[in-house]
């Protein structure tokens, strides 16, 4: 198949001619090429064709499983070049071009998928889809977007064929991606960032070569597992590319230092009736396993407790009103954690926060100001904002992900995430990973087209490398359900649960199930975790109740709630004014607005609060 390289080798290099003495020029059509490819690959990889695919293969369901992790991370790779080529040429700034990269996206996304039926789906499975799969391809071979060496390829056949096929892909994107590094370095005005993120895009494509290329060479033309290979010489093969492309329970340096998805217990703890919410936490702090951590953690650094610094990440920055505190997690709460840190002699206790998309509409919303304004005012704890006290970090993996980290977080000796039940249009529920966000780079900065990555890369690549050490959730006396809870809630609940653990992956998973989330795999955020992380956390163990949140109302509690939810990222992304329609009715005596808002934007507020099921309040 080395055609194919050839091919796409000669389309680079006819670029090159076309543009010879317009670096510029160049630059952009190589950038639109790979966005296509990109696009193209982050769909045909999907695990759902992926999965089906191998169910029917005659191979062991430990190899199965293997190759459908390996593939799958590869798959998120792809999406994560596709997301960085696009908001590369979204920053451009020209209208012209941020059209063509649309069209050259939705043209990627077509091939994926006709690509995705024309290698894994066969006549009798699926006429419908494949004859729809032949005529875009048809017109593309037609127009010139369809290599003529890869459409002679785009067959159903072995397994093996479509991984050896994919490994030339991938050679050919390096080699795309190795010019525009070239290019770019070059350029008087590249951003040493770019210079960066270029490479790793070309070092992501030669590793998924190497991934094809094992698979390819442990599979036999019937779809069968050659007789020299077993799972112990596919996972050695594969681990040598790289630890990410192997499940969890496979990776070779998996252990305390990474608890994302190890697992254990975790603790769902029911208040009693009538009982205050700081003196149901002090239960709950003196029952889990958190001092048992605090102490392994004093042991590990070799450092008393009276030297070491808790950092806590809280829960305040989606509080807009004192007449509603359904976002945030009480300053009781709060004050309460840190008098049992000191009390067991802690030195330094932090309260952390990171600023949110709201501060580009309003003043006064920084960290110190709005805790303030709630009460976060405490001998017993010291205030950080971090966004704006940060320290330089590059994360090893994640494309497009923060380049800093906050300084609080990044330099505490034991951290702690504290974060509410909420409900979220998009995740589901925003909870212990949630809270999180922000920590590593603003979260707005990752949310609308214009974007290097999605949302979640930078929460994982944060967690992949400083994780906290253990999560509370608040979802006591106010937590707030309905379409966008995490925004705010006309009529909370009270459920008097608070939850606990060391693994904040595992802990989501037990809550999420008890707000009505029964299945992981719907709430996009743990579905990422999954993915990252190597699998769902294993041998999880329920302290205390394990039963629904009664009358919880999801976002998908109805019919309408679905469809809204289903509505809420792309409206979001593309119709919100980068945010500015999607603010809650905020205390404007305490936070006055940068700049008056008109007629049109008042009214669209109005009308997406009620739709969101949010208060209606006046200024204070």
């Amino acid at each position: 198949m080395d055609s194919v390289f050839r091919e796409a080798e000669n389309e680079i290099a006819g670029v090159l001619r076309q543009f010879e003495g317009r670096p510029q020029a160049a630059y952009l059509r190589l950038l639109l090429l790979a966005l296509e490819r990109e696009q193209i690959v982050s769909v045909a990889f999907r695990q759902s064709v992926i999965s089906e695919r191998l169910r029917r293969m005659s191979i062991p369901g430990e190899v199965r499983r293997l190759i459908e992790h390996a593939i799958v991370w590869v798959w998120k790779d792809e999406e994560m070049h596709a997301v960085y080529a696009r908001g590369a040429l979204m920053q451009l700034g020209r209208g012209t071009v941020k059209l063509r990269a649309m069209m050259e996206q939705t043209a990627g996304a077509v091939g994926g998928w006709a690509s995705g039926v024309l290698h894994h789906s066969t006549w009798r499975s699926a006429p419908v889809a494949r004859s729809l799969a032949n005529l875009f391809t048809f017109a593309g071979k037609l127009g010139g977007r369809v290599p003529h060496e890869v459409g002679k390829l785009l067959r159903y056949g072995p397994f093996r064929d479509f991984c050896q096929l994919n490994a030339e892909l991938e050679r050919a994107s390096a080699l795309c991606w190795d010019v525009l590094l070239k290019a770019a370095a070059e350029a008087p005005d590249a951003r040493p960032e770019t210079l960066i993120e270029f490479r790793r895009v070309f070092e992501d494509e030669e590793r998924h070569r190497l991934v094809f290329d094992a698979i390819a060479e442990s599979l036999t033309d019937n779809d069968e597992l050659e007789s020299r290979e077993s799972v112990e010489t596919l996972t050695k093969k594969i681990g040598a590319v790289g630890n990410c492309f192997l499940p969890r329970h496979l990776r070779l340096t998996e252990g305390a230092e990474r608890p994302i998805g190890a697992g254990g217990r975790v603790w769902s703890f029911q208040g009693e009736k009538e009982e205050a919410a700081p003196h149901a936490l002090r239960r709950l702090l003196s029952e889990c396993d958190l001092v048992e951590r605090i102490h392994a953690r004093s042991a590990e650094l070799s450092k008393p407790l009276g030297q070491m610094q808790v950092t806590v990440k809280g829960c305040f920055m989606l509080g807009y009103h004192r007449a509603d505190l359904s976002p945030i997690v009480a300053p009781p709460l709060v004050e309460e954690l840190a008098r049992f840190f000191r009390d067991l002699g802690i030195g330094r206790v932090i309260l952390a926060e990171a600023r949110y998309v709201y501060d580009r509409f309003y003043d006064k919303r920084g960290v110190i100001d709005v805790a303030r304004y709630f009460g976060f005012e405490s001998p017993l704890y010291e205030l950080a904002d971090l966004t704006t006290d940060t320290r330089p970090h590059a994360y090893v993996r994640g494309l497009g992900a923060a380049t800093s980290v906050g300084r609080a977080w990044a330099e505490a000796d034991f951290r702690v995430s504290f974060g509410k039940l909420r409900s979220h249009p998009v995740v589901q529920a925003s909870l212990s990973l949630g809270n999180l966000e922000g920590v590593g780079g603003r979260t707005d900065d990752f949310i609308f087209a214009d974007r290097v990555a999605d949302p979640a890369t930078p929460l994982m690549a944060l967690l992949d490398e400083y994780p906290p050490h253990y999560v509370l959730l608040d979802g006591y006396d106010a937590a707030p359900d309905g379409l966008a809870g995490m925004m705010g809630c006309r009529r909370p609940r009270a459920p008097q649960r608070f939850y606990a653990g060391a693994d904040p992956f595992a802990v989501d998973c037990v809550a999420a199930r008890h707000l009505g989330v029964n299945d992981p795999e719907d709430s996009a955020l743990l579905r990422a975790a999954s993915h990252w992380f190597g699998g769902w956390p294993q041998d999880v163990q329920v302290v205390g109740t394990d039963e629904p949140v009664k009358g919880w109302r999801g976002p998908q509690a109805n019919d309408f709630r679905a469809l809204l939810s289903l509505m809420a990222m792309p409206v979001y992304v593309w119709g919100s004014g980068r945010g500015s329609l999607f603010v809650p009715a905020m205390d404007t005596a305490a936070f006055p607005e940068k700049k008056p808002a008109g007629f049109f934007t008042r009214n669209a507020r109005c009308m997406v609060r009620g739709l969101l099921g949010l208060p209606s309040l006046g200024q204070r």
